[in-house]
């Protein structure tokens, strides 16, 4: 395997902000006054987008008021998005390994821009990434594959010679339909079982192991 880029989820991969925005929903929740849900609940959907958190907890019943319920989640978000975030182990030591071995590196996150940029600038991790594509960015969002052919446009690289790393069944799924390698991390919000069921290329325990998969 010649890995000449890689590619990273951003939530469950690179950053820990699963609390932020399961407070951030059930603050939303609260204000409408709609019942609050679990960390552990809310957080198995994050993988899938905050359009989908919202969604799984306000129901069928309770659909009509998404609008109102996610612009107020957004709000409450952006003000918020780094208070408990931050960086899983590994990540800053990853990210000066593969820049020196001069690899290229992306993120396509479900995520706004204005908030993936923000959350970037402020783990100062924003210089190692050669490209990065968010939620606006793309028509068709995960599992379809355009986020990662949007990003291989902007890098320059082919599928062949590109991994892709994230924490959910929806990022092995994205990668396979690329045509990329794929590799999870067992860290984040994903369904360990439902992610080997779907047989990803790697598994890892922490992004430290990537230095053993391209060395």
């Amino acid at each position: 395997m010649n890995v000449k880029a890689v590619i990273f989820d951003l939530d469950g991969t690179i950053i820990d902000s699963k609390k932020d925005i399961v407070i951030a929903a059930n603050m939303a929740f609260s204000e409408f006054n709609l019942p609050t849900l679990s960390e552990e609940i809310l957080a198995s959907f994050i993988g899938k987008g905050a359009e989908s958190v919202i969604k799984m907890g306000l129901g069928e019943k309770n659909m009509h008021l998404f609008d109102r319920v996610f612009d107020r989640f957004e709000k409450i978000y952006g003000e918020s998005c780094t208070r408990y975030t931050s960086l899983f182990p590994g990540v800053r030591e990853t990210l000066n390994f593969l820049k020196e071995r001069k690899i290229n590196i992306g993120i396509a996150t479900l995520k706004r821009r204005i908030l993936t940029e923000k959350i970037l600038q402020h783990f100062r991790i924003e210089k190692y990434f050669s490209a990065v594509v968010c939620l606006e960015d793309v028509k068709n969002i995960k599992p379809h594959p355009e986020v990662i052919r949007k990003l291989l446009q902007k890098m320059n690289n082919v599928p062949e010679e590109t991994l892709y790393i994230g924490d959910s069944e929806v990022d092995v799924l994205c990668g396979k339909n690329a045509g990329v390698y794929t590799c999870a991390v067992t860290y984040g919000t994903g369904d360990l079982q439902s992610i080997v069921a779907l047989q990803p290329d790697f598994i890892i325990t922490n992004l430290t192991k990537l230095n053993i998969l391209l060395s």
